[in-house]
């Protein structure tokens, strides 16, 4: 995955990647062209959205050319940046956005797509799947139901016991974010919080990121290189005893 927002991916970002031979593996994956129209096109194109959102996401980018081995076969290795020739993008776009919709069950939240312009054929297209909290997802075209994992090597179907994990895995999520909470109140009312609380009423206010409780997770740490100041702290008690910091994130 490239680490960093989808919406602030330029066109320097994807040449890096072949000047740096990211090679596929669990979080990207490159395709030269767009699935086509044909029916083994869309179920290859759903394969590959799912086993993101059932893995740990990553991003699927449509323009990039691999190199060949010996044999002719692709190493995973990305050669060139073309884009993709003759296509509309927000069509495009819509097209994915469709199949997705309407042929992977449940419904993937919090899926991306964005062309990136500025390439010698035409643009190309990135779609970043997140780690899903609904998962596990489903291929479901044309009635034929399979899930798909990754793994380094891209993707891979699952089997029973691995659905049955995936069933599983999903449904501790709740159960660990409340546990989680559990722990935090206790640790406030012993006194063990990150800041001493003043005494009398108390309300406690907890945002629990769901990617904090999956393996894999990214941070973008460009704006800091660049000295932005993205944690400005809004207040403190003001009245000469331990103070209480609120952070804003912009």
């Amino acid at each position: 995955m490239i680490p960093k927002r989808l919406d602030a991916v330029e066109k320097q970002d994807i040449e890096l990647l072949v000047s740096n031979a990211v090679r596929e593996g669990r979080t990207i994956e490159y395709k030269q062209q767009l699935p086509a129209g044909r029916d083994d096109d869309k179920k290859e194109f759903l394969a590959d959205v799912s086993s993101f959102a059932n893995a740990s996401g990553g991003d699927l980018i449509y323009g990039v050319e691999e190199e060949r081995d010996s044999n002719g076969h692709a190493t995973g290795i990305p050669s060139a940046v073309p884009g993709i020739d003759g296509i509309n993008a927000d069509q495009a776009i819509q097209r994915m956005e469709n199949m997705i919709r309407d042929g992977i069950e449940p419904r993937i939240p919090g899926v991306q797509i964005k062309a990136v312009d500025g390439f010698p054929s035409g643009p190309v297209i990135i779609i970043r799947l997140p780690h899903s909290w609904a998962s596990p997802h489903m291929v479901t075209f044309k009635a034929s139901p399979k899930f798909f994992s990754r793994t380094s090597a891209g993707k891979a179907p699952l089997d029973v016991p691995e659905i049955r994990a995936a069933f599983v895995q999903s449904e501790s999520l709740p159960r660990r974010i409340n546990q989680f909470r559990e722990e935090r109140i206790g640790r406030i009312v012993a006194g063990e919080g990150p800041v001493q609380l003043v005494s009398g009423p108390t309300v406690v206010f907890h945002i629990v990121p769901v990617s904090a409780f999956h393996s894999g997770t990214q941070i973008d740490v460009t704006p800091f290189s660049r000295g932005q100041h993205i944690l400005v702290p809004l207040s403190g008690s003001g009245d000469g005893r331990q103070p209480t910091i609120l952070i804003r994130l912009r």
